[in-house]
């Protein structure tokens, strides 16, 4: 079963590497250079042809199953981050971005299928029924539990800062953002959770469904109409997340523990 451990071993040595450096820009640009994802689906290709190769010539004969599921695995990833991508580009909302999408595409490459190691007499991962059986998929879904802190998190801030009341009206933003002093949007990575367009000399403030981008523009005139007394101090923002921090979390659980998304829908239906 741990035939090909030193094999895995150094997949996963190399994922947490540059996922770890991409981690570092995702923080502090919410960037990530696609020179990473180059690099870590090249090799990958490289690795897993190797496999093919050396499985190959232990069968007498192309492996066409390791193949096929490689293919198959990949091709399922590339396709359902192609249409999460530009479906929340599409409704422009914060959520999966292009280094995210690339980044599990990567991961697609590098593990044909979900790996198995032996280290120091353990075997990991440790809970290994109630998984997906592609791997990528299994990173993403622990990755998106892994995220629910976030709304956790900025709910139970608003509950210590914001009106009950106000909360109650607009639930879903009590989860989804916090209301900020707008002095400290300048140079922050965060979206205004309402569209503000200027009427015969005031300002018209709208819901947005995704998010609106404090620009330079925007900010001076929150500025002007602060100052002018027509709208409060604080406005409501939204953070945008560097999804990925909990890709990289999501990739370590799912090498250590397992599939947490796969186990809680079994767990639920059964």
């Amino acid at each position: 079963m741990y035939g090909w451990d030193w094999l895995n071993i150094t997949r996963i040595v190399i994922c947490l590497i540059i996922l770890g450096y991409s981690c570092i820009t995702d923080w502090r640009t919410r960037r990530a250079p696609n020179r990473l994802w180059y690099l870590l689906g090249g090799i990958g290709l490289v690795l897993g042809l190797y496999e093919l190769y050396i499985n190959s010539l232990e069968l007498g004969s192309l492996d066409t199953g390791f193949l096929f599921y490689w293919g198959f695995c990949f091709i399922f990833i590339f396709i359902m981050m192609y249409l999460l991508y530009y479906l929340f580009q599409y409704f422009g909302m914060t959520g999966i971005g292009g280094a995210d999408a690339k980044a599990l595409m990567a991961i697609a490459l590098m593990f044909p299928y979900y790996p198995q190691v032996n280290i120091a007499g353990v075997a990991l991962p440790i809970a290994y029924t109630s998984r997906s059986v592609i791997f990528g998929l299994a990173v993403f879904g622990n990755a998106l539990v892994l995220n629910l802190v976030v709304p956790v998190t900025i709910f139970i801030y608003n509950l210590a800062t914001v009106p009950f009341g106000e909360l109650m009206a607009s639930p879903m933003m009590a989860f989804t953002g916090y209301k900020a002093n707008i002095e400290s949007l300048k140079g922050r990575h965060v979206r205004l959770m309402h569209k503000y367009t200027e009427k015969d000399g005031k300002p018209e403030i709208r819901r947005s469904f995704g998010g609106a981008e404090a620009d330079d523009d925007t900010y001076k005139k929150l500025l002007q109409w602060k100052s002018s007394g027509l709208i409060d101090n604080k406005v409501w923002i939204t953070p945008k997340i560097p999804f990925l921090i909990p890709i990289t979390l999501g990739f370590i659980v799912a090498i250590l523990w397992g599939d947490i998304l796969t186990q809680l829908i079994v767990h639920i239906l059964l």
